[in-house]
């Protein structure tokens, strides 16, 4: 077996060495982007480029994996997960930069917190896929706290009430895909848990879910910026 590229390999354990090694990596990332908070102000051309960039080798790389080792299969490749979708918001925002762009961008972007604390058929740090992983969930998660540094945004109520508004959209679509490929967009199929709730009750729990997950993401920010003013007022 291919440990670097075969699909075969198993998946990582949560609270495993290779779920410890993607947070110690973020962790890491995070750091650094921190103690350069201060020099992103006025290079916005270079930071916007430098996430489009990072989101498009992330596309290249996991469109190529699927495609040379799996034929690229719908149900498997999903290329409308919720985190691949921000990523094209990310690539799309190097272009437009547009302020509601970030919006969409954080609130959608907290389902990669999701991902990073319970890890679902995740290959390991040593798989070609595990390296797209972590690029992945690093961007959208660095992404907004590199923008506030560098813009000033801060997540709003009224956002977060229009990124759910997309997310109605966004949501609607993954259910027709999950009818029309037999997908397993929000795991609607093939659940890690609830297994015996009703569809209806799921696919319910799955929107009021996420409505909770942007009300948290916004209420958690407001401290996050609160406890920044006063820690690390700007000089």
């Amino acid at each position: 077996m291919n440990y670097f590229w075969d699909e075969a390999v198993p998946y990582i354990q949560v609270g495993g060495a290779g779920h410890i090694t993607y947070i110690i990596f973020l962790v890491i990332v995070f750091i650094i982007v921190f103690r350069k908070r201060r020099d992103f102000r006025g290079g916005e051309a270079g930071i916007y480029l430098v996430f489009a960039v990072l989101g498009l080798i992330h596309q290249l790389m996991i469109t190529s994996w699927y495609i040379f080792e799996t034929g690229y299969d719908l149900r498997d490749a999903m290329p409308l997960h919720i985190c691949r979708v921000v990523v094209w918001f990310i690539i799309i925002q190097g272009v437009v930069r547009k302020c509601w762009m970030h919006d969409l961008i954080f609130y959608f972007g907290l389902y990669a917190y999701g991902s990073f604390a319970l890890p679902i058929a995740i290959h390991p740090p040593h798989h070609f896929v595990g390296w797209t992983f972590v690029l992945l969930h690093t961007v959208i998660i660095i992404y907004p706290f590199v923008i506030h540094w560098m813009t000033g945004w801060e997540p709003a109520f009224k956002g977060a009430i229009r990124s759910f508004g997309v997310f109605l959209v966004y949501f609607a679509v993954i259910l027709a895909v999950n009818a029309l490929v037999d997908g397993n967009y929000f795991y609607m199929d093939d659940r890690p848990f609830l297994h015996n709730m009703p569809e209806i009750p799921y696919t319910v729990l799955n929107i009021a879910g996420t409505f909770g997950i942007f009300m948290v993401g916004l209420m958690l920010s407001k401290i996050l910026m609160k406890f920044e003013k006063q820690s690390y007022p700007i000089e």
